[in-house]
């Protein structure tokens, strides 16, 4: 990363940090802070004399920050902070596509991924089944009960142990939350709304105006991690969704074959294709996350891989795919080809036929 990704980094990290203990700054805020005025004193702009100052500026869009080049990296219209809401999901996205994931908030599914990918195991079957379970609304909420049945259905007491990890308990909060109609998990009411975590994208994409209790007993209750249910649940609906699409199509389908190196494997006439589901708020991030991989990384994807956007982000964001695009660097334009989820068919038929 350059000097304002670490920026962005140390910000970002030092205010996840900051509510565990708001009268010890965390040495991450302090570091970012010096590399925010730094950078502030460079680009000719107002340094701010403090930390109150410094979180005012980061309600702001960053590109009301006056620092150069900063919305080459993080999206100009986005803060890094949000009344309500802590952390914008932009800012969680900037942690998701720079960090490694066993550090961002995914990584939980990571350390899943990377027990089932070892060489002396190599679990494709239990993976496939964890990430299912996990992409399904039904499942975003349970009793310990319903946890317990599915995490012991796996042989090996170290996967049910970090699925388990994926989930949190919410027993005594369970009379404030409501559930959502599109993921099935928690709705909260903030700033005179339902929400259904930071971003609340399920706002949009499904009917808000009466919201179910939970029908649970004297049961302890868990819910999926705000960044599983971000990073997994969400996008895992629409990787469900259209692999039941394609099969009803009469391709072969398969679900995050090789153990994950792809979303979906689509097959038809002995020809195969992949497709690989991203689902970022900005499209710049998306871009930025292809931009900053490997030569190596990117090559892979070359003409038989599809990066697929859910179709709510083009609802949220017009021509999403195509901003993408245009903001991906040379070297990535060559290998990395982004449609829309409503796209895909037509795609496949050009490839297939």
């Amino acid at each position: 990363m350059n000097k304002i990704q670490d920026m962005l980094y140390y910000l970002i990290t030092g205010l996840q940090k900051w509510p565990n203990n708001y009268t010890e700054i965390p040495n991450e805020l302090h570091r970012g802070m010096l590399m925010f005025i730094q950078e502030a004193a460079r680009s000719g702009s107002e340094i701010p004399a403090d930390l109150h100052r410094l979180i005012q500026t980061l309600h702001k869009p960053s590109n009301e920050w006056g620092i150069q080049g900063v919305i080459e990296y993080y999206p100009g219209e986005a803060s890094l902070i949000e009344e309500f809401v802590g952390i914008t999901p932009d800012a969680e996205d900037f942690i998701n596509t720079y960090i490694s994931p066993d550090e961002a908030q995914q990584r939980n599914m990571f350390a899943i991924l990377q027990f089932c990918r070892d060489e002396s195991r190599k679990l494709q079957e239990e993976y496939t089944k964890i990430r299912t379970f996990l992409s399904q609304p039904q499942n975003a909420v349970l009793s310990s009960f319903q946890l317990a049945q599915f995490a012991e259905s796996f042989r090996d007491r170290e996967l049910s142990i970090l699925v388990r990890q994926c989930y949190e308990e919410v027993t005594s909060l369970l009379v404030n939350y409501r559930k959502c109609p599109h993921c099935g998990w928690t709705l909260e009411y903030k700033h005179d709304r339902w929400r259904c975590n930071k971003e609340n994208i399920c706002h949009s994409l499904a009917d808000f105006e009466v919201v179910d209790q939970f029908d649970f007993k004297n049961e302890r209750i868990y819910r999926l991690l705000p960044g599983i249910q971000r990073y997994v649940l969400l996008p895992g609906i629409s990787e469900t969704k259209l692999a039941d699409f394609l099969k009803r199509k009469g391709y072969g389908v398969e679900l995050y074959p090789n153990i994950d190196e792809y979303d979906l494997a689509v097959s038809l006439h002995n020809n195969k294709i992949f497709l690989d589901i991203k689902d970022f708020k900005d499209p710049r991030t998306l871009a930025n996350f292809f931009n900053q991989k490997s030569q190596a990384y990117i090559e892979k994807y070359g003409q038989r891989v599809y990066v697929v956007i859910p179709k709510y982000r083009n609802d949220l964001f017009p021509f999403y795919s195509k901003r993408a695009s245009a903001l991906l660097n040379e070297e990535a334009k060559k290998f990395i080809n982004i449609i829309m989820e409503n796209e895909v068919e037509k795609t496949l038929k050009k490839v297939f036929f």
